[in-house]
């Protein structure tokens, strides 16, 4: 279902039903906050050059 077909049928609910209509979705919106990325911590000199010696200039 998309939003236009819902919206088609909500226009022709009561203004009364229009009104609990949308504090309903108003809740819903408000509950599904997105989630917030945790930043990751800059690299340190060494890390850098312990993942470069591990990773790039390693022996295969």
């Amino acid at each position: 279902m998309i939003a236009e077909n819902i919206y088609t049928i909500a226009i022709y609910l009561p203004e009364k039903e229009l009104e609990k209509l949308y504090l309903m979705l108003g809740k819903k919106v408000n509950q599904t906050q997105k989630k917030k990325k945790v930043k990751q911590s800059p690299l340190t000199r060494e890390e850098a050059i312990q993942y470069l010696l591990k990773n790039v200039f390693s022996k295969k």
